[in-house]
């Protein structure tokens, strides 16, 4: 199944949550980096254990593609413009509403 993982900045430029993926923690920390313009993902294991820092949240890019420790989600995450038009990545106040974190489960892509 395909989930969207809720993540609103509601104004702020740094947070951290909490998100079950495939049935498991992962801390998720999201920065909005002014200079680039573009907000960033940092995920953990429950515990804070770094796992993947500083993936730049791009539309329609698997940010897991190449990880291979062990802790990282079985499934994939990727973020998609719920406009359709696909001419932009996320900006500062739009992340939650027209461009959606979601996450493809194991069973999704066949694992």
């Amino acid at each position: 199944m395909i989930f969207t993982v809720p993540c609103t900045p509601d104004g702020a430029s740094r947070w951290t949550q909490t998100s079950a993926l495939d049935g498991v923690n992962f801390v998720l920390t999201f920065d909005w980096n002014q200079r680039m313009g573009r907000w960033m993902l940092s995920l953990a294991d429950s515990r804070g254990g770094a796992i993947r820092s500083g993936m730049i949240l791009n539309v329609d890019v698997p940010l897991l593609r190449g990880v291979v420790d062990s802790r990282r989600p079985r499934g994939e995450l990727v973020v998609m413009d719920a406009s359709g038009a696909g001419d932009l990545d996320p900006g500062f106040s739009d992340l939650g509403s027209r461009f959606l974190l979601l996450y493809l489960d194991a069973a999704e892509l066949g694992r």
